[in-house]
């Protein structure tokens, strides 16, 4: 795909402060519930680990990224985005439930 030279660096940064701003105030609504912290940093941290992936995938040819056979890298890229989104899921949904129980004590 061809993009104009800012969406990249637009793209990466905005991903970026999403995700700090996520984690920041999910912990600070958070922070009398340690143990649904702890899922919440998890959900937040394996999200983050889920874009890596995506935008290795899409941008790679502007990051300089040395990808031996493309296709097997995008294919590989695309199955660990897909693997630390299902992940950040699950951390979610732990975060709800360890959140409701406390809620429930």
């Amino acid at each position: 795909m061809i993009f104009e030279a800012e969406v990249i660096p637009l793209f990466i940064g905005g991903v970026s402060i999403v995700s700090i701003l996520e984690l920041v105030f999910g912990c600070m609504m958070l922070k009398h519930r340690k143990k649904a912290r702890i899922c919440w940093i998890g959900h937040a941290a394996s999200m983050a680990a889920a874009w890596v992936f995506l935008i290795r995938c899409i941008f790679a040819n502007y990051l300089n990224t040395e990808l031996g056979i493309a296709s097997i890298s995008n294919s590989v890229n695309i199955g660990l985005f897909g693997v630390f989104w299902a992940i950040s899921v699950f951390f979610l949904l732990a975060t709800v439930k360890v959140g409701a129980e406390k809620d429930e004590a």
